[in-house]
């Protein structure tokens, strides 16, 4: 009778197991559709499809030459939505920063 229990036992862990992985929610994708554009001081990013969240990325020089190189990141928004900084200097990149 023990070996009928431990079969039962492993069996039932083997459902659960299987139910388990069959009920896993699904893999999210990165944001698609993205861009950039620049207005004066303003960079803006916006990801037209996907799911998740991005935020604009802009780097190059300070206004102040002090600061030397330097980055900032605007707020993560989601899809459909824009993201914005105000970059204080002369803008030598700008991207997208994309989150799951």
């Amino acid at each position: 009778m023990r070996k009928s229990r431990a079969t039962a036992v492993s069996a039932t862990a083997l459902l659960t197991a299987s139910l388990l992985v069959g009920s896993a929610s699904p893999a999210h994708a990165a944001p698609t559709g993205c861009t950039t554009w620049q207005v004066g001081y303003m960079v803006y990013s916006k990801c037209t499809g996907g799911t998740g969240t991005q935020a604009v990325h802009a780097s190059g020089l300070h206004v102040n030459p002090v600061w030397g190189p330097y980055s900032m990141d605007g707020p993560r928004v989601g899809v459909g939505e824009i993201s914005s900084v105000n970059f204080p200097g002369t803008v030598q990149y700008r991207g997208v920063t994309l989150y799951d």
